[in-house]
């Protein structure tokens, strides 16, 4: 089972030069030792995606303009990162139940 989710902060390429744009940033979140069927493993992985999106979009200008584009660019992250994060909880679900032998041979 794969064991990263990787996602991408497309809104900071957007207000980046046109040559920095092709380089969109993107993280990649380590999720083992997380039992993705429990929602505190599933709240540690949040939690990990958001700190790695806060990471990637960090500007370190401290003007309005730049933060409003780091929030954007972490929006952006943790949206891009959502589905990937239900697939791996679904995933990581599906493996559990797949263990589970029911029958008259179990």
């Amino acid at each position: 089972m794969k064991n990263t989710i990787v996602f991408a902060a497309a809104a900071l390429a957007a207000i980046a030069t046109p040559a920095i744009a092709a380089d969109t940033p993107t993280a990649t979140v380590d999720t083992s030792g997380l039992d993705l069927t429990k929602r505190a493993d599933q709240l540690r992985l949040e939690e990990r995606v958001d700190t790695a999106a806060r990471l990637i979009c960090r500007s370190g200008n401290r003007d309005a303009m730049s933060r409003k584009l780091e929030r954007e660019c972490r929006a952006s992250g943790e949206a891009d990162a959502a589905p990937k994060i239900a697939l791996a909880i679904a995933a990581a679900r599906k493996e559990r139940f797949a263990t589970v032998h029911l029958g008259p041979n179990a």
